[in-house]
């Protein structure tokens, strides 16, 4: 076990520990009873301490900045020289996604960095992601792909008030299962057409709006040692030991079937928090039964809306339409210091149905595509220099491509849909 997965564990333990035992640990005041690793949670406090209005104040500036997803049609003319407006060596794109699931294919030229594996590698300069160029994060499903590119933007966008001389970070959206058709590139059953029941289900909604309740406690930090004076800094260890506080990266994510079973197995006292991050209208057309509204650029506002977010020893699941914003808010939560997980694919996990959920019958969304892969075994490295086959049959997934280039090149008029057919 290497050191990282010592520090970042221990302090998770020391985080589970403290809201299990609601406040053991602590006194009134949230001052620590025991020593504990730098930044660790070890307690709660009735008033937010000084790190964590630091920490809040630049997480809600970076949030409110708005950068969410980057569709793969668009990455895609950006990679392969179609996009006028910017050259090939202007996108980064990092894949957080596991090394092995990495070999099996990425978007060529891409780095892989671990999801788990990122506060570190940006904390200590080894991360290899330039200063100066916009970032695309590719991952399993998009949604996790979001928690490393808001981690991104905070620890590059140094001046929230000034964001144009920054530049961003975005998710690939829906991550590589709408890159590619490629079954392999995630795990089983964890693709949003991988069989009812099993990934989403069909559930109930309620209109009743849920009053949030001020729990007067918010989570306590361990002193900053004095490498970590700056709040970037405080926030990449924050940001480590949140995304190690659970054996692996997939363990960030709540599947809709077991916050299902959770809700109805009658044990109140072991439900979760449940955190609705959409519009407020969305949240009154319906919501997850039990669900109380934060919008997701509000949820590291302590004043307003923080306060509201969950009992000490009560863990969270944030939800939004796909699970994109929902995993903003989750990543801002988990680095402020609460239990928070991103319920996969959101209201659209929950059900398809329901107002407002986006309706998302098919699992591609009608923006996946077949695009090229690059794998250690085979498979093209340079989108620049790849020329796709002419256009035939669209059902031919290499044909999909292909014709894809032909409506960049060549767009007919008005609205053009991508074509999807939601195989793979």
């Amino acid at each position: 076990m290497d050191k990282r997965r010592i520090l970042y564990g221990l302090a998770g333990v020391v985080f589970c520990a403290a809201l299990l035992l609601t406040g053991c640990g602590s006194d009134d005041d949230g001052t620590p009873a025991t020593p504990s690793d730098p930044g660790s949670v070890v307690g709660t406090s009735p008033t937010p301490s000084a790190d964590l209005q630091e920490i809040a104040e630049r997480v809600n500036a970076v949030l409110d900045l708005g950068y969410n997803t980057t569709n793969p049609d668009v990455v895609m003319k950006q990679l392969n020289g179609l996009d006028n407006t910017k050259a090939p060596g202007d996108l980064f794109v990092v894949d957080t996604r596991e090394p092995a699931d990495f070999d099996a294919g990425h978007i060529p030229g891409a780095v892989n960095i671990p999801l788990q594996s990122l506060p570190e590698a940006l904390l200590d300069g080894t991360s290899g992601i330039p200063a100066d160029k916009e970032v695309v994060v590719a991952s399993y499903w998009g949604n996790d792909g979001n928690m490393a590119s808001l981690l991104i933007n905070l620890a590059r966008i140094t001046d929230p008030a000034n964001p144009g001389n920054f530049p961003r970070s975005t998710a690939l959206f829906a991550g590589m299962t709408s890159w590619s058709f490629d079954r392999m590139l995630v795990p089983s059953n964890t693709r949003f057409d991988d069989g009812a029941g099993v990934v989403t289900v069909q559930k109930a909604t309620e209109a009743a709006a849920n009053a949030g309740v001020d729990q007067g406690a918010y989570p306590n930090y361990a002193a900053f040692t004095p490498v970590t004076d700056t709040v970037v800094k405080k926030i990449l260890v924050r940001a480590g030991a949140y995304l190690n506080s659970v054996p692996t990266q997939f363990d960030l994510q709540v599947y809709p079937k077991a916050l299902a079973d959770n809700l109805e197995d009658g044990d109140a006292a072991n439900d979760p928090q449940i955190i609705s991050v959409r519009a407020a209208s969305a949240y009154d057309a319906g919501h997850i039964p039990g669900a109380i509204n934060i919008p997701y650029k509000s949820v590291a506002d302590l004043v307003n809306y923080t306060k509201f977010a969950v009992a000490p020893g009560k863990p969270i699941v944030a939800y939004c339409y796909t699970g994109h914003t929902g995993s903003l808010s989750t990543m801002a939560l988990g680095i402020l210091g609460y239990d928070a997980k991103n319920l996969l694919y959101g209201m659209n996990g929950w059900s398809t149905t329901a107002p407002s959920s986006g309706q998302l019958v098919n699992f591609d969304l009608n923006r996946g595509w077949d695009f090229p892969l690059h794998n250690w075994g085979g498979g093209i490295d340079n989108l620049a220099a790849y020329t796709p086959p002419a256009t035939g049959c669209q059902g031919c997934h290499t044909n999909l491509t292909a014709l894809w280039a032909e409506l960049v090149k060549f767009p007919e008029a008005g609205v053009v849909t991508p074509p999807s057919s939601g195989e793979g």
